[in-house]
């Protein structure tokens, strides 16, 4: 567990011009983070990766100073004592829990799922680690201060770097696990079951929550995509919603279902626009404000409560692929479109059987009656037939 003096000291604060987001560590601005975070920003990344990389970085700052190591003289083993660090501390995140949600770690018996591990997960060990060596990279380019950058690179088993250019007429390289990244599970995706999506639909309190999930279902659209949806952004003539994509932020047109309007309807006709080209989702206390991530996570926890179930806000995109695909209409491009994907690889994710289905397909297969084989009859000379009927001997 990290000492509470440790875990307080230093902060990331946003900044209403100009970079978006600041390390400061332990007490003022930390200037080789800025310089980072300002290349992060001048090359297109969204607020939100920079608000990310600057938690990731003040996270190694308050590690190191535990250690009385200056992050200019930081070397090789100090980076592996940290992930060693991350391998066994709890997450703060997990700990933020309610006392009555199933403990980390554990499988719901309704949905299959496990619940998050109380620990950083292998992607999150990686993802600090990408962080940390263009931190450093940077660093040295821009001479800040260390000669070295201590975080071990990615190579090719024959050399050369990833994601360099390649050359068709040669295989593709394969790369090594470089040192101190974890091994990462196989994606794997899971769609709800039809009753079980009814169910929690049922489950839900108002117009408002229904209608967002008929979207998310109909959809695919991931949840900040739909929860940053602007009354301009609806076309119920053509049945389409207009979201801005959270990779690439360009803005797609997506269809949707009649369903999902005619709920968006009812949700509008008991709460009108609060003002013209407004948010369309918001709060329903007595001070309304905008419906943020936040906020549409504790209304599933709240129907995922009273179902015992432990359904997250991306399956509901995961439902709608495999609805789609189980469709004869639809090609793997088709879904590939609507879900936005930048590859087809990624599509081909959704293609994957799921254990539940197989579990289905070998009970049905072990059931079926045993068919049996046509036999030659004894009194028929056996070579012959098979000359006659041109079988192989």
């Amino acid at each position: 567990m990290e000492d509470r003096a440790v875990a307080v000291l230093g902060r990331v604060e946003s900044v209403p011009s100009g970079l978006p987001w600041r390390v400061i560590f332990p007490d003022a601005e930390h200037l080789g983070a800025t310089s980072y975070l300002r290349e992060l920003a001048a090359s297109d990344c969204s607020p939100l990766t920079v608000r990310s990389y600057a938690f990731d970085l003040l996270r190694w700052f308050r590690f190191l100073h535990e250690r009385l190591i200056g992050w200019e003289r930081a070397e090789r083993v100090d980076v592996r004592a940290f992930v060693e660090h991350l391998r066994e501390t709890p997450n703060p995140q997990r700990l933020r829990r309610d006392p009555d949600r199933p403990p980390p770690g554990s499988v719901n018996a309704v949905t299959g799922k496990a619940e998050l591990s109380g620990k950083y997960a292998p992607r999150t060990i990686n993802h600090q680690l990408s962080v940390l060596f263009g931190f450093y990279d940077h660093a040295c380019t821009a001479n800040l201060g260390p000669l070295v950058n201590p975080v071990p690179a990615q190579r090719a088993r024959h050399g050369g770097r990833p994601h360099a250019h390649h050359n068709p007429m040669e295989d593709f390289t394969i790369f090594r696990r470089a040192n101190y990244r974890q091994k990462t599970p196989r994606p794997v995706w899971r769609a709800i079951p039809d009753d079980a999506a009814a169910a929690l639909f049922n489950a839900l309190r108002s117009h408002r929550d229904r209608a967002l999930v008929s979207f998310y279902l109909s959809s695919g659209v991931r949840a900040s995509e739909l929860l940053g949806m602007r009354h301009g952004d609806l076309d119920a003539g053509r049945y389409t919603i207009t979201v801005t994509s959270k990779g690439s932020r360009t803005r797609e047109t997506v269809p949707a279902s009649v369903d999902s309007f005619v709920w968006l309807a009812l949700y509008l006709a008991e709460q009108p626009p609060m003002e013209p080209g407004g948010p369309v989702w918001w709060t329903r206390r007595s001070q309304p404000a905008p419906l943020n991530y936040h906020a549409m996570r504790a209304v599933l926890r709240r129907a995922n409560a009273s179902l015992g179930a432990n359904w997250s806000l991306h399956d509901f995109r995961h439902t709608a692929a495999a609805r789609m695909l189980a469709d004869p209409a639809f090609t793997l491009v088709d879904v590939q479109t609507v879900l936005r994907h930048a590859s087809v690889t990624t599509t081909q994710i959704y293609t994957q059987p799921r254990l539940e289905d197989l579990i289905g397909k070998v009970l049905e297969h072990y059931a079926r009656p045993k068919i049996d084989v046509a036999t030659i009859e004894p009194g028929y000379d056996a070579a012959a037939v098979r000359e006659l009927l041109g079988l192989p001997n």
